[in-house]
């Protein structure tokens, strides 16, 4: 079973150097046909699990929820994603926990 990784190329890019053995940087949304991508990532038996990150979740939000509410597999999984202009998560909770601002 294969894992992919489909979202904005700084994520995918790490993705990768974690192993991830298919994924799918979308860099311009004009260029690139995101949901034919997603669509035959569903399709394969091969694949288990789909990383998906959020800033590309949000804008196929309900084709995303109609897969899955039809279909068990492939998972789906949402993972935040650091993109210019957005918040860390982590750093915020820590920041939230612990009271220190982490810059990375």
């Amino acid at each position: 079973m294969n894992l992919a990784a489909v979202g904005n190329p700084e994520t995918c890019s790490w993705l990768k150097l974690a192993g991830v053995g298919e994924i799918y940087p979308i860099e311009d949304e004009a260029k690139i046909d995101t949901l034919s991508i997603l669509t035959n990532l569903w399709q394969r038996e091969d694949v288990s699990i789909i990383l998906i990150t959020s800033d590309v979740a949000e804008k196929y939000h309900q084709p995303i929820s109609n897969y899955m509410a039809k279909n068990l597999y492939p998972v789906i999984l949402e993972i935040p994603s650091q993109v210019k202009g957005t918040k860390d998560p982590v750093a915020e909770l820590i920041r939230q926990a612990v009271g220190i601002k982490l810059e990375f």
